[in-house]
């Protein structure tokens, strides 16, 4: 998978809160819901959130050292295709709760295999979520040597069966030029908020086509954190902990 700027010196003295585990209800990708209020922003906000996101490319992570860093949120790779199981991710997952940093599972798209049977393995490697967690990503950035309606169908498949299974409305992240290429023609993927991944000094990205606004910015792929050994994509909620807040799943 693919995006703190590269070269960038954006380095804004700023305190981020770790994001409280607070009531969360999304049904449906309503204009008035904090996805779609973060999503209509298409500058980037004062009250920007850091995060990052993993695999098992980073090996093992330190999250209590990545959480000293202002970082409020991560994903981990829980999952591709529908038999591949990220060997890091039961120790992420659980580590970044233990962190305090408000945690989200994603799963990379194979488009040449069936999207709800790989919805359904990686519910199973999710298992039964937790107060405070956030919504599922899907990963869609490669094709597989599939056509663009038959990616359609395959991401549009998965998201519909995490959503269901879930009640909550999972995001979709990819690139504006995979974007472009491959998804700009279905407009149903078009409802589903952005992760887009862009890395440009500019203070925004620029939308794929058919696309109004972004929730999260993937800004750079050699990002660099104490506790994590390499390069880590590092990303920006569109957003206030308010906003992001709103999203956490509810205790039960």
């Amino acid at each position: 998978m693919l995006i703190w700027l590269a070269g960038s010196t954006r380095e804004e003295s700023i305190t981020w809160p770790i994001v409280p585990a607070v009531p969360w209800t999304v049904q449906a990708i309503s204009p008035s819901g904090p996805l779609a209020a973060a999503g209509r922003k298409r500058t980037m906000s004062n009250t920007f959130l850091k995060g990052i996101d993993v695999s098992h490319f980073q090996g093992t992570i330190d999250w209590a050292k990545v959480a000293q860093q202002e970082v409020v949120f991560a994903y981990a790779k829980a999952s591709e295709g529908n038999s591949v199981s990220d060997p890091f991710f039961s120790a992420n997952y659980a580590a970044m709760r233990a962190a305090g940093i408000a945690r989200g599972a994603y799963h990379f798209l194979h488009a040449d295999a069936d999207g709800t049977a790989q919805a359904r393995h990686f519910l199973s490697l999710l298992g039964t979520p937790q107060a405070g967690d956030l919504p599922p990503m899907l990963d869609v950035e490669k094709a597989c040597g599939m056509q663009a309606t038959a990616i359609d169908r395959c991401a549009l498949a998965w998201l519909t069966q995490v959503r269901e299974s879930l009640s909550c409305t999972p995001l979709i992240y990819s690139s504006r030029g995979f974007w472009n290429s491959n998804l700009a023609g279905c407009a149903a993927l078009a409802a589903y908020p952005l992760w887009i991944a862009e890395y440009t000094s500019a203070a925004a990205p620029v939308l794929p086509q058919g696309v109004t606004g972004y929730a999260i910015w993937q800004h750079s792929q050699t990002g660099k954190l104490d506790g994590i050994a390499g390069a880590v994509d590092l990303d920006l909620f569109n957003g206030d902990a308010q906003a992001l807040a709103q999203l956490a799943r509810p205790a039960s």
